[in-house]
């Protein structure tokens, strides 16, 4: 037996995967052989069975493909455009009439993409939350471009339709009477991801700062103009309209009524011309006329009507407006927005009268005054009930509170210059 197992083919090579001086155990030898086999068949089956997997291959990419470039890829597109920043840098309200508006427009947009998408020309329809794109009230013309890393998107003094009244004024109101506001805006186009082509929605929602009811509204530099010019005005200001937004609205000529404190008591009537507000504090000429004698007519309801203002020497007076008009024209949305809006400002009473005299002083004014009124012969003579209804004001309790800083003589004269005025009327 032992010279037979010397002719055997292979006996003298050894088992398959043992190294000269490893052991040849029964089982390091079955497993050697168990792997061989398995691979061997494995080969064999795929030789056999190719076509089946070749079909069954095809089958899955027929199904695949479509489904990554027809859901995946416009799902990530879209997911990128649903992730990504925008940000208004500058909106500008220009040039209003009943039916239109100019738009200008500056964002900010980080698609957080490497590479750049071109997008076809799209309308971005602003609108109302609440009332659904459908109810947009604008429509921004966007030109094609490719939009790459963080982008600028800016359209310019676009003349753009008010598509929505309603829609349009509950905006200016948000924008008007709230601290912060969302301008949301909606549209739709095409995108190219190299040769790949999407269909994109933006539906998004910036939340921006808001006028905040003019909160810091004030008068300033206030002065009587003795006597009167030509066209009655005998009131100049300075308002401040604080915008700490970064909207810009051209609003045009404004028309107030001037209420004593928050009464319904009209005392006067002023006009600002060539509003327009930008981001920052504002600062307007105002010119008026101060209805002295219906104040000294009612001067009980004046003065009860004005409550801790007279505590700090200040005269309350609250602002409304009546109209707003552009190039001549009316302008109904921002005219009932802002008039249902009252501004309220503490006029100083000290300032008023000192700026009064400085401007009665003035060497201009003296030698007006001489042209037009006649001679105080004795002073007060021929002012009678007139004269003596204002300086009665001198022994008012209100009044002698307000100047209490002041020489008896100075708070006299500024009296007497006003009664001089009252009784010249």
């Amino acid at each position: 037996m032992r010279g037979v197992g010397m002719y055997i083919i292979g006996a003298t090579r050894g088992l398959l995967n043992l190294t000269p001086n490893e052991p040849r155990t029964p089982e390091k030898v079955e497993s050697s052989v168990s792997s061989m086999s398995k691979r061997k068949r494995f080969r064999r089956h795929c030789r056999r069975f190719w076509c089946v997997y070749l079909i069954a291959n095809v089958v899955f990419l027929a199904i695949f493909l479509p489904v990554f470039f027809l859901v995946a890829i416009p799902a990530i597109a879209q997911l990128v455009v649903n992730k990504s920043d925008l940000r208004i840098i500058n909106a500008e309200v220009m040039h209003p009439t009943p039916e239109t508006i100019r738009m200008t427009l500056e964002a900010k947009v980080d698609l957080k993409l490497a590479m750049g998408v071109r997008l076809d020309p799209v309308i971005f329809y602003t609108f109302v939350r609440s009332a659904g794109h459908e109810n947009a009230y604008a429509g921004i013309e966007i030109p094609g471009q490719t939009i790459k890393g963080n982008y600028s998107l800016e359209v310019t003094d676009q003349l753009t339709p008010i598509l929505n009244m309603t829609s349009w004024e509950t905006f200016v109101s948000q924008a008007v009477f709230q601290k912060e506001t969302a301008l949301s805006l909606y549209g739709v186009t095409t995108g190219y991801l190299g040769v790949l082509k999407n269909h994109i929605v933006l539906d998004k929602d910036v939340v921006i700062p808001t006028l905040n009811k003019f909160e810091g509204f004030s008068i300033s530099d206030s002065t009587l103009v003795l006597p009167a010019e030509d066209d009655g005005s005998n009131l100049v200001a300075n308002i401040t309209l604080p915008n700490p937004t970064v909207l810009s609205f051209e609003v045009g000529t404004i028309t107030l009524d001037l209420k004593s404190g928050e009464t319904d008591l009209v005392i006067g009537n002023a006009t600002v011309t060539g509003v327009t507000l930008r981001p920052g504090n504002n600062t307007f000429s105002l010119r008026g006329v101060l209805d002295i004698g219906t104040m000294v007519g009612n001067l009980t309801e004046v003065l009860g009507s004005q409550g801790s203002a007279l505590n700090t020497g200040a005269l309350s007076l609250t602002a409304v407006i009546k109209s707003i008009v552009s190039n001549g024209i009316l302008i109904p949305y921002y005219t009932e927005v802002l008039g249902s809006l009252p501004l309220v400002a503490n006029v100083s009473i000290g300032d008023v009268l000192q700026n009064s005299l400085t401007r009665l002083g003035s060497s201009e004014t003296r030698n007006d005054k001489r042209r037009r009124d006649p001679p105080l012969l004795g002073g007060l003579v021929g002012y009678g009930d007139a004269y003596n209804q204002v300086a009665s004001l001198k022994h008012n309790r209100h009044v002698q509170k307000i100047f209490q800083d002041e020489e008896p003589e100075r708070r006299d004269a500024m009296i007497d210059s006003l009664a001089r005025y009252y009784a010249s009327l």
